[in-house]
């Protein structure tokens, strides 16, 4: 029974779609497989054939080459290890060679197998003959000239039988590893598809089956698998989705009204439904509110009625009997339906659509209010603003796509002819006008509004200028959706501001000829003419300007009259302070000089206590070193003073091993007398014994001799060791002596550097003075320098002044200001042989005179 279950069970398997995928995808990569490989394989023989042939020509030029001084002197042992070298190299693939001479003689043989070499030697005669590579029996026999000497003469030929059965048996024994190892992938491959196939096909197919079942039972709320897959089994579980969602639809059907009942109750439209004889029969709270917000404007009807009272009303009592609402909502083909209700200052859209069942039946309406009080007054403000201005709208890319009448109107062009031009196309970015540039557009795609004046190039050749702002529309993101361009006609405005420019060129005119009679005469009076005047007359507007002027310049005159009586006293009084400060002067200079030397001076001194501080510093480290240098060095000898004691002890135990030697040696010819005596005793037996002994004895008096000898050259050099010591002591006593004086030189030499340091501290504070005090003369040097150049600027502007004075005509006649005196010869005057002293730097700051040669010789 068991067999007969197990027989079911398996035929019952084979009968699966997973069993019978499986067999196919078996059946068709075995066939592919073995396809492959005897493909691959008869590739592989014909590669390892020209392979060998290919390696027959190389393989033989090479011992060609190499056997030329073999054959060309006839040397058989040479020629065997070349050839024997070949055929090893070549794998066993090189079954014979044989080499021949000059004259066709047989030089060496090789005989891999026991074959007639008469074909080799009958095409190794060949190329003989040809003096080229020869070549028979498909590639495989190859015979090759051997070539020798300066003149490349033919001095024999080697010629060699290879067979490619090596390789190809090579091949094949990696054909039956390759092979087992694709079976065994092969199985696995199918393991790893059967998996695959169960795991793609057989189990979807059964978790399809498995829904199945649940839907026929009811359960309309499972989850179909395999809905995302593409396949065929991707449908199968799509059409069973449809199924379910039909069924579930179905069932759902009574809970619809529910939810749509809730979603009309809770949206934020104001709603009502009203049936086929217009009874209403919902209203959501969104209609309740607006009923509320706008009692006092509704009829006297609905005053008197709550809003949960309007349920079961009909709907004729929103408009009244014979108003016409009634039949609007009856007649299915004007439907949708949008209309008007006026509520006071509130203004209502009424939307009305059709209600229709499963079947598309109409059941009832639907009603929708909605205020669009502040809609409409947009509307009505964007026609206030297209019946005055021009509006024109563009799409984000710049692109023309709306234009109000007036803009049309005034451009001379239908809308339709406008679409798609470009904004600037439309509205220069360069005003012919006034030459600017207006760049708008970066700042419009960035979403920036734009103000100013725009030109405009109609058709006709002509230029219209608009005064308004370009403004982008943005989305929720910012990004810009479209431009919005408002703006009033303003080209007569220009126009008009035009004609005013002309006619101040005009005016500008006359105002030229006024600044050339004004620049005449300014000019006259620049060169010193005090008596020039504008005779020219002016426009009546600028006569009292010239009047002005003349009278300006009468006045002028006498006052430059009392100025040059003035100069003259104002000269001689300078003269006497220009003296005065040049005395000052002079002996200011002269202290400078003096300070100058003296800081000089305490400069260099000091410089010379800090050089001397610091080499009093660099000596104490350089007498720190020695002295750390000088306990170094004590360190070591005493290191040496131990390290010769231990080599006298090393010395005394080496005396000791040679006094063992010594003992051993006189043991052992004791030893060798004792052995030749018993030798002795035994007469011709003990001969040889007798030789060895008496050999033994003359080592044992050899190492006893080298043992005193040693023993005495230990001797010696444990004098020497003694001597040593001695000398390292004396050199630690030595080296305490030179460290105890230089710790004394390292305590003077620190108090001397110390003694330095504070003689540098005090000249530096005694410099600081001088040049604190050098540096005040030389301020009170430079101010008297000041003092003296102002008194003779002061002299030479009063001469300059009296000069100046003299170039003015202040009458008629021709008769010019008397000119001053020249300065006498006895006035004070700086020497010219006494520049003025130039400031430089000395020392810490301090500031000196720096005068030239001539200076220091009158000092």
């Amino acid at each position: 029974m068991k067999v007969i279950s197990i027989f079911k069970n398996l035929k019952g398997t084979t009968r699966t779609v997973f069993f019978r995928v499986s067999a196919i995808v078996a059946l068709c990569t075995a066939a592919v497989a073995g396809t492959m490989t005897a493909l691959s394989l008869d590739a592989q023989y014909n590669v390892a054939r020209e392979n060998t042939k290919e390696l027959a020509i190389n393989l033989t030029s090479f011992s060609a080459v190499q056997s030329a001084g073999s054959i060309r002197f006839a040397n058989p042992q040479a020629l065997e290890t070349i050839i024997q070298g070949a055929v090893q190299s070549s794998g066993d693939s090189a079954l014979e060679a044989i080499v021949l001479d000059a004259k066709g003689e047989v030089l060496y043989t090789y005989l891999g197998q026991e074959v007639s070499v008469s074909d080799l030697k009958n095409l190794a005669t060949k190329a003989m003959e040809t003096g080229k590579i020869e070549t028979a029996g498909d590639g495989f026999y190859v015979a090759v000239p051997s070539l020798f000497g300066k003149d490349s003469s033919v001095v024999g030929v080697v010629a060699m039988l290879w067979s490619p059965d090596p390789a190809i048996s090579h091949i094949a024994d990696l054909q039956k590893k390759t092979n087992l190892i694709a079976g065994i992938v092969f199985l696995v491959a199918l393991v790893i598809v059967s998996i695959l196939l169960r795991g793609f096909l057989s189990k979807p197919l059964v978790r399809h089956r498995t829904a199945m079942d649940d839907v026929a039972h009811g359960n309309y709320t499972i989850e179909v698998p395999n809905l995302k897959r593409k396949d065929e089994i991707g449908d199968i579980a799509r059409t069973l989705e449809d199924f379910r969602t039909t069924l579930l639809e179905a069932e759902a059907t009574s809970r619809e009204s529910l939810f749509k009942g809730a979603a009309f109750e809770s949206s934020s439209s104001a709603m009502l439904m009203v049936d086929q004889d217009l009874t209403i029969n919902y209203i959501n709270s969104a209609f309740s509110k607006i009923m509320m917000a706008n009692q006092e404007n509704l009829s006297s009807k609905l005053k008197k009625l709550n809003p949960s009272e309007i349920v079961g009303k009909h709907f004729s009592i929103f408009h009244g009997e014979g108003s016409g609402a009634e039949s609007i909502p009856e007649d299915s083909d004007n439907l949708p339906h949008i209309s008007d209700i006026v509520m006071g200052e509130t203004r209502v859209e009424q939307s009305i659509n059709d209600v229709v069942d499963v079947n598309g039946n109409s059941i009832g309406r639907v009603i929708e209010w909605k205020d669009v009080t502040e809609e409409r007054l947009n509307q009505a403000i964007l026609t206030s603003l297209d019946s005055s201005q021009v509006r024109v709208e563009f799409n984000a890319d710049g692109e023309l796509v709306k234009a109000n009448e007036n803009f049309c109107s005034s451009y001379g062009s239908e809308e339709t002819q406008l679409l798609g031009h470009h904004c600037r196309d439309v509205f220069a970015e360069t005003s012919e006008i006034s030459g600017e540039e207006r760049d708008y557009w970066p700042a419009l795609s960035k979403g920036k509004p734009f103000f100013g004046q725009f030109e405009c190039s109609i058709p006709s050749g002509e230029s219209l200028i608009f005064d308004g702002s370009f403004s982008p529309v943005t989305g929720r993101q910012g990004n810009v959706n479209r431009l919005v361009f408002i703006g009033t006609d303003v080209t007569t405005t220009q126009r008009e501001i035009q004609r005013a420019e002309e006619q101040r060129k005009v005016s500008t005119k006359e105002q030229d000829a006024v600044v050339e009679g004004l620049r005449a005469g300014l000019n006259s009076l620049s060169k010193g003419d005090l008596t020039a005047s504008i005779e020219i007359e002016f426009s009546p507007q600028y006569e009292q300007l010239r009047s002005d002027f003349n009278e300006a310049i009468d006045a002028l005159r006498k006052a430059m009259g009392s100025v040059v009586e003035n100069s003259e006293m104002i000269r001689g009084e300078t003269n006497e302070i220009s003296k005065a400060a040049d005395d000052l002067s002079r002996r200011t200079e002269t202290q400078a000089a003096t300070l100058e030397q003296t800081a000089a001076a305490l400069d260099e001194m000091t410089s010379s206590v800090s050089s001397a501080a610091e080499g009093a510093g660099i000596a104490r480290k350089m007498v720190i070193e020695a002295r750390d240098n000088a306990e170094a060095s004590g360190e070591v000898v005493r290191e040496a003073v131990a390290a010769m004691s231990e080599i006298a002890s090393s010395s005394q135990q080496i005396s000791k091993i040679t006094s063992v030697i010594d003992e051993i040696a006189f043991q052992t010819n004791l030893l060798a007398l004792n052995a030749g005596v018993e030798a002795a005793n035994a007469g011709d037996a003990g001969r040889g014994f007798a030789v060895v002994a008496t050999e033994v004895r003359d080592l044992a008096q050899r190492s006893s001799q080298a043992a005193s000898e040693i023993n005495a050259l230990i001797s010696a050099s444990e004098g020497h060791v003694k001597r040593g010591v001695q000398l390292v002591d004396q050199t630690g006593d030595a080296l305490r002596g030179i460290f105890d004086r230089v710790s004394e030189i390292s305590t003077h030499v620190g108090e001397i550097a110390v003694s330095a340091d504070e003689q540098s501290r005090g000249l530096a504070e005694i410099n600081i003075a001088v040049n604190q005090l050098d540096q005040v003369t030389q301020q009170n040097a430079a101010m008297f320098e000041e003092t003296t150049a102002a008194s003779h600027a002061l002299t030479s502007e009063a001469e300059n002044l009296a000069t100046t004075m003299a170039q003015f005509l202040l009458s008629r006649e021709g008769e010019a200001a008397r000119r001053p005196p020249q300065m006498q010869k006895n006035e004070v005057q700086r020497p010219a042989e006494e520049p003025t002293a130039n400031v430089r730097m000395v020392g810490n700051g301090g500031q000196v005179l720096s005068s030239t040669a001539e200076s220091w010789e009158d000092f």
